[in-house]
């Protein structure tokens, strides 16, 4: 079991690092083009296989965290409280594979049926998105309980974003063309948590003399893209005529 975690660990940086490179193609590409539609699915295909890889390992971890991870419990001083620590992480990247899939899901799923919003309310899809809202206040209760930061900052991401997703997919009437910003919103929500988590885990031997000040490159692509959004949303708000959606939407 051990093996094959592994082997899904080399997956999961493999394509990790491959979307956080296609991320910026579709977003400098001009929407509708042959490259944007290409590369926009490229980069849901890699963050459909870095989620279903992060889910699928968070579940064996916490299942058999002896088993999965005998070595640093055996070293700890209190093995029985380092199993609950080991499965309180784990549960913080089993709602990190969950919140990557459905932001990137509802990014495409939001431009394939536009107006047309029924196929949103079916159980298969709307049930990822209710996960990532009971699991929303979960993660920032042991983010606050434990000082763990990171799951303080994706407990209140994850549960916004889910409230944000069911409100547009069960909303009686939605602003036309409504779609054009609920697919920049989500696509550039999926890019900030890949990169965050590259930043808190990838990047953490880079940051790791700063401290406290980690925290400023873990909230930056947060800032960054929400005011990125703010500026697509405007320009394409123009380009597709519904500027008093974008307005209203503010």
């Amino acid at each position: 079991m051990t093996y094959f975690h592994s082997l899904l660990f080399i997956i999961h940086i493999v394509f990790g690092s491959i979307a956080l490179v296609l991320f910026w193609v579709p977003l400098f590409t001009k929407k509708g083009q042959l490259n944007h539609v290409k590369f926009g699915l490229f980069y849901k295909t890699s963050m459909y296989i870095v989620a279903l890889g992060g889910f699928v390992m968070s579940l064996m971890v916490i299942a058999m965290p002896q088993t999965m991870k005998a070595e640093m419990i055996a070293q700890s001083s209190d093995p029985e409280r380092m199993v609950g620590v080991v499965r309180i992480f784990w549960a913080y990247l089993l709602y990190l594979s969950i919140l990557s899939f459905t932001v990137t899901r509802h990014a495409v799923a939001v431009i394939k049926v536009k107006e047309n919003r029924s196929a949103l309310r079916k159980f298969s899809y709307l049930a990822p998105i209710v996960a990532l809202l009971i699991g929303g206040p979960i993660m920032i209760y042991f983010g606050v309980s434990g000082g763990r930061v990171l799951h303080l900052v994706f407990g209140i991401l994850g549960f916004f974003l889910a409230c944000s997703m069911l409100r547009y997919c069960l909303k009686a009437e939605m602003g036309e063309r409504k779609w054009v910003f609920e697919h920049i919103g989500s696509f550039i929500g999926s890019g900030i948590g890949a990169y965050t988590a590259f930043l808190a885990f990838g990047g953490r031997t880079m940051f790791e003399g700063l401290g406290y000040w980690q925290l400023v490159f873990w909230i930056a692509p947060g800032v960054i893209g929400t005011i990125a959004s703010a500026i697509l949303c405007k320009k394409y708000g123009k380009v597709f005529q519904v500027e008093s959606a974008a307005r209203a939407s503010v």
